[in-house]
């Protein structure tokens, strides 16, 4: 049964920004659908990241940090990559707990499947550098424009 069948939207493209008027860090899935998922309060460590992989990082930009971090040198160096590459399945975002959503990085070594429970923003940096697929428990994204609809119903 295909994750689609099993009630997950396939994750077709990732941005990553910081909101130019409030600072907030915010990840944007853009849904096999049509539909976006949205991440808020992301770490600015991943946003830059994520825009560094994508090369769009602008030089007067306030994610243009000098210094490498963690996630610079993971991307960095081919044999981690390579060997992420061989073990990541792939990255579902299942599970929220109060406001903050929960990711399943699904792990293979040996044959054996091994499931880990991570912040969304992480495991979807390792899906891309990995360039293994990304989904997200179409309940939650439905959950999420409905709380939309109903913020905008709200300040009319």
């Amino acid at each position: 049964m295909s994750e689609e069948e099993r009630g997950y939207i396939k994750v077709n493209k990732v941005d990553a920004f910081i909101y130019p008027l409030d600072g907030l860090p915010v990840m944007v899935c853009y849904l096999d659908d049509g539909r976006e998922f949205n991440l808020f309060y992301v770490p600015v460590e991943i946003v830059i990241a994520i825009n560094k992989l994508k090369k769009q990082t602008e030089e007067d930009s306030i994610l243009n940090d000098k210094r490498e971090n963690i996630f610079d040198i993971l991307a960095f160096i081919p044999e981690v990559t390579d060997e992420l590459s061989k073990h990541i399945n792939k990255v579902i975002i299942d599970d929220i707990s109060g406001s903050l959503y929960i990711a399943t990085i699904e792990l293979k070594f040996d044959g054996v499947i091994i499931q880990k429970r991570m912040i969304p923003s992480h495991a979807i940096y390792l899906a891309l550098i990995s360039n293994k697929p990304i989904y997200v428990r179409k309940t939650l994204v439905d959950d999420q424009e409905k709380e939309r609809k109903q913020g905008g119903e709200e300040n009319k």
